[in-house]
């Protein structure tokens, strides 16, 4: 008896979801070579209504400055592959393949150990959030591979 669809399927639409944020990122970061990139900060921590002077406005623009447009423009294509790799899986997902729960798995798995130390550096409910989320498609996907074999 084959497993249930309905879990692979929420796990497809939310690699599609993190597919499009990477590939908006991607495109964004693309899209900066007329700006320098301490001038692009500056904007973004403006645009945000953020206190330019307080600490991690002050970080954020102090980083992105250092960055040349060489750096930023091989970030947006790494972000394009990564939104690639993204729908490909989410696909395989969604037609319910083995391969691609065997890679959601795996790359689900990946992240794992650095959320945990994320945690061990200081609180934060994003990395709680992102922690749940990956152990629970972990844990689902691990499931179904086995139901599945057996």
């Amino acid at each position: 008896m084959p497993a249930p669809r309905h879990g692979v399927r929420w796990i497809a639409v939310l690699e599609a979801i993190k597919g499009v944020l990477a590939m908006m990122t991607g495109l964004w970061l693309l899209s900066l070579f007329q700006y320098t990139p301490r001038t692009l900060a500056k904007q973004m921590v403006e645009r945000l209504h953020l206190n330019p002077s307080s600490h991690y406005p002050d970080l954020f623009v102090a980083n992105i400055g250092s960055l040349s447009d060489r750096s930023i423009t091989l970030l947006g294509l790494a972000a394009l592959l990564y939104a690639g790799l993204r729908f490909i899986e989410g696909m395989g997902l969604w037609q319910n393949r083995a391969w691609a729960k065997w890679f959601a798995a795996i790359t689900g798995g990946v992240y794992i150990p650095f959320e945990l130390y994320e945690l061990t550096q200081g609180y934060s409910v994003f990395v709680v959030g992102a922690l749940a989320i990956n152990v629970a498609v972990v844990v689902y996907l691990a499931r179904t591979l086995k139901h599945e074999r057996t």
